[in-house]
């Protein structure tokens, strides 16, 4: 008889336990992402928005509005089966991104810019809730005090423009690369102190895989080993192979890749359409300082040379039709003006990640040179014409 009560309640811890561990799988996982916004807007409720960024389509997506109470405070729940990168706009004037897992997180804004005279430059947002997000946290407070450097390198080398001075000249201009290169030291600092955190793979892809493919390659192969289950990984990892392959293509002396975009009239216009005259091709964007800055400068080439057999194909990667052909209104662009709307293949074949990005062609469509800007463009064109 004792038998017969042992084994019953031995079937009976099994069935309880069974029982548990299936509603475990059956049971969600989910975060609490909660937070405070210091000035918020009476009007919108809506505040805060929550989106991801969509690679293929390069783009954000909105997922969910958060409402914001009357105590200015936000809190929403999410789904986590799937560890993913999120972000959290606010006002379309702070945003941060934040890896939703297993830890519940806080992240207060500062909300609504209250300033006078309103400037690009919000401050840091800092992410409470774990190891993982503190290794965005660290990069996210690098990239803030980069922005902060670049801000002042830019002055710097404003006030030395307007001197006669040519040393403090060449020493202003030389702030930049100083620039880069410290930024570069900090993010591997960053990586090697979280490397076994699936997370660092935030600093490993905000390097240039240009200058550090070796090091890149190798740290997302660590990641990849430690974490197979993240898609994420993978895919990052993939993405840099395929870099790589695709740089030759554009290598000097090479045929350029062909490509067929609308022009400002609707019209599909190719690259292989000028073969027999020199091409630059000029990438950029509306929404870009630099190509902006830049565009006088490609403009005066253009009419230097236009008569002698040469084009300029300014190609956007504008998203939006209206902003680009607004943009070419205001720069009084011409030449040849396409737009890509769809530029995940275009910047994969030619091996861009930045704008502005320029490549010039010979009368063959062969790569004569790359990432021409200011002078050395006048140079090179000069050599050629």
């Amino acid at each position: 008889m004792k038998k017969y009560l042992i084994a019953l309640s031995v079937l009976g811890m099994c069935a309880v336990s069974c029982n548990q561990d299936n509603q475990k799988k059956e049971e969600k996982k989910t975060i609490t992402v909660k937070g405070h916004i210091k000035f918020a807007d009476a009007n919108d409720k809506f505040g805060v928005t929550l989106t991801q960024y969509n690679t293929d389509k390069q783009e954000f997506e909105v997922l969910k509005e958060i409402e914001v109470d009357s105590a200015n405070n936000y809190s929403f729940e999410l789904d986590t089966d799937t560890p993913e990168f999120f972000n959290l706009d606010v006002y379309k004037q702070q945003r941060v991104e934040f890896y939703a897992d297993d830890e519940d997180l806080t992240i207060n804004f500062r909300g609504v810019d209250t300033a006078k005279i309103k400037i690009k430059n919000p401050p840091h947002v800092h992410i409470d809730g774990g190891v993982k997000n503190n290794v965005l946290n660290a990069l996210h407070f690098l990239s803030y005090q980069n922005y902060q450097r670049m801000i002042a390198t830019g002055k710097e080398q404003y006030e030395a423009s307007k001197s006669d001075c040519q040393a403090w000249k060449d020493y202003a201009a030389g702030l930049w690369d100083k620039l880069y290169e410290l930024n570069d030291t900090d993010v591997m600092n960053i990586i090697e102190m979280y490397k076994d955190y699936p997370t660092v793979i935030k600093g490993i892809q905000s390097l240039s895989w240009k200058r550090h493919k070796d090091y890149m390659l190798q740290n997302f192969e660590a990641l990849a080993e430690k974490y197979p289950d993240l898609d994420f990984v993978q895919k990052a990892k993939d993405d840099l192979i395929a870099k790589i392959e695709s740089q030759s293509k554009t290598d000097i002396g090479k045929t350029a890749p062909d490509f067929t975009f609308p022009d400002i009239d609707g019209k599909e216009v190719s690259l292989s359409d000028f073969k027999g005259k020199y091409v630059l091709i000029d990438f950029w964007a509306s929404w870009c300082g630099p190509c902006r800055k830049e565009a006088p400068n490609v403009q005066e080439q253009y009419r230097l040379y236009k008569d002698k057999g040469f084009e300029v194909i300014s190609v956007s990667i504008d998203k939006k039709m209206d902003a680009w052909k607004k943009a070419v209104k205001e720069d009084k662009l011409e030449g040849t003006l396409l737009i890509a709307q769809e530029s995940k293949q275009l910047m994969l074949d030619y091996s861009f990640s930045g704008i502005p990005y320029m490549v010039l062609l010979d009368k063959e469509g062969k790569v004569v040179a790359k990432n021409l800007r200011g002078e050395s463009l006048q140079e090179k064109l000069k050599e050629i014409f």
